[in-house]
């Protein structure tokens, strides 16, 4: 299976947001996944609250982190004092220059720390891309397109998990990672992933029924 995510080669810690927390969780397999990215994989402090207010709307995403926690598969990350400039400044500003908490807390630590950004929203990655050149950006799907994450599940085992993340969590897939996901899920599921572009969905809900 030919890789196409940009963390082939890494020794670099990931500061990871809470959307790409939520998509890994939805997979089933974030601890084989995390177990098997050979870096540092860190949560803000921030990212961790936004997820705990989640637990008030039925969300599980706190608790099945605590359980990565305890595992030692990935560590909490206060924001580090160099980064607490560049921290203020991102949460500042317009509703369109502005991000939330966690994600600006993810791309603040990630550029103190030299570390990778991994962030889905599309905004928070325009902002970084942006703002911040030196900051090197990863999706979830760049998480799970690594080649030791792929090594470490079955094909099955795969295929369910990327269809989890796109059912459950509706991860957002970056352009060019799109041929890649859809070729690797179960065409008759591909209506139900509602993150995806509406054109690739009616796409292949036409071929299925052609089919």
């Amino acid at each position: 299976m030919t890789s196409v995510s940009c963390l082939k080669e890494i020794d670099d810690p990931l500061v990871l947001d809470a959307s790409v927390v939520v998509n890994l969780n939805a997979t089933g397999f974030a601890d084989r996944v995390l177990e098997a990215i050979p870096a540092g994989v860190f949560i803000p402090d921030p990212v961790v609250r936004e997820l705990q207010q989640g637990t008030k709307m039925g969300h599980s995403d706190a608790t099945d982190l605590d359980a990565l926690l305890a595992q030692g598969l990935a560590d909490t990350l206060k924001v580090p004092v160099s980064a607490h400039s560049e921290y203020i400044t991102l949460v500042s500003g317009s509703s369109t220059s502005s991000l939330g908490d966690g994600e600006a807390a993810t791309i603040a630590s990630a550029f103190a720390m030299r570390a990778w950004a991994c962030i889905d929203e599309r905004k928070a990655r325009r902002i970084c891309s942006n703002r911040y050149k030196e900051v090197r950006v990863a999706s979830t799907v760049d998480i799970l397109a690594h080649p030791h994450v792929v090594g470490s599940l079955s094909e099955d085992e795969f295929s369910s998990a990327l269809l989890a993340a796109l059912e459950v969590a509706n991860m957002q897939v970056q352009k060019q990672h799109m041929d890649w996901v859809v070729s690797r899920i179960d065409p008759a599921r591909i209506a139900n992933c509602l993150s995806l572009p509406r054109s690739i969905r009616q796409m292949n809900q036409s071929m299925t029924k052609a089919g």
